[in-house]
């Protein structure tokens, strides 16, 4: 109750709540049970991104945006499908960090919910830290990664979208490099919030906390994978394959940065043909486009007057 209290402090002293609104909101929270910051969006008092940008700030802890995520069936397989379900999180990256190693990165929606990063630790076998998200996009995550389903509000499970009207835009993750410094919120492009009360009334910031694994920390054995070395020397790890009379699973499909690690290594000459197979690769491109096609990035008339050209460039042999 104390950490969910917080919560209502931080919303409090940004002056995005009142005391009553919290009050009420507590009522209702024992009524149906979910998380505090849950039931104020509901009731209307805040928005998820509101909520996102005040822990963010308050409690010196990154703002991720999840469509930027190179997410990957060796990264999804760190934390298990009912562990990200039940505490509303979804892992972000692993990056090494100095004095610490291999640190798991984490997009939960209520950041102090230290039991939680203490399970996935225990279940990585890595330190694990905390990122803000908006809780829409971690279940969303959820739901297109781990369940195979379409996101929330949409039919096409390959479209994954941010919410219609998001309160901030969320800082873009890259792709971390060794000994790289931990990350900063940037600078929000968002409509004006009010101006926090002075600092001797608002809660005092805190540390990102760092959760460590039980001692020892027995590293959870995940899906298998293979590494291919290209000719170049780069390397890229992708699924092992799967039997061909085995059933598909929800944690068995490939994702986009799987995609992309199996079109790398096959260019380079690799056989990938266990991982995805030869008749998968025209609904692959036709995926493709047809997302750039209903994202509007590409015109119908450009793509078609193009492959004409391509085309003709191949018939004539130049």
């Amino acid at each position: 109750m104390g950490e969910r209290l917080r919560l209502g402090d931080m919303l409090v002293a940004a002056e995005l709540v009142t005391e009553a609104q919290v009050k009420e909101a507590l009522g209702a929270q024992k009524r149906t049970g979910q998380r505090l910051g849950e039931t104020l969006v509901s009731m209307g008092y805040v928005t998820e991104g509101q909520m996102t940008q005040v822990l963010s700030n308050q409690l010196s802890i990154p703002w991720v945006n999840l469509y930027h995520v190179d997410f990957s069936r060796e990264l999804l397989g760190l934390v298990p499908t009912e562990v990200a379900e039940r505490n509303c999180l979804v892992p972000v990256y692993v990056r090494h960090v100095r004095r610490q190693g291999d640190t798991l990165y984490v997009a939960m929606e209520d950041p102090l919910n230290v039991a939680a990063m203490q399970e996935v630790a225990d279940g990585s076998g890595l330190p694990v830290k905390p990122m803000v998200a908006s809780p829409t996009d971690i279940r969303n995550a959820i739901r297109v990664y781990y369940l195979g389903l379409p996101p929330l509000g949409e039919e096409d499970p390959l479209e994954l979208e941010p919410a219609s009207e998001p309160a901030i835009e969320l800082t873009a993750v890259k792709r971390a490099t060794p000994e790289e410094p931990a990350p900063k919120p940037a600078a929000a492009e968002a409509p004006p919030t009010p101006s926090p009360k002075p600092a001797e009334e608002a809660p005092p910031k805190s540390e990102p906390p760092v959760v460590k694994p039980s001692v020892p920390p027995p590293r959870r054995p995940g899906p298998g994978f293979m590494t291919l070395t290209l000719l170049d020397g780069t390397q890229v790890k992708l699924p092992a394959g799967k039997a061909k009379d085995a059933a598909p699973k929800a944690e068995d499909r490939l994702t986009t940065r799987d995609l992309i690690h199996a079109l790398v290594a096959r260019a380079g000459g690799a056989d990938v043909s266990d991982v995805l197979p030869e008749d998968a690769w025209e609904p692959l491109v036709a995926a493709l486009l047809s997302v750039l096609l209903r994202k509007g990035l590409i015109a119908d008339w450009e793509f078609v007057d193009e492959w004409n050209k391509q085309r003709k460039k191949h018939e004539s042999g130049e």
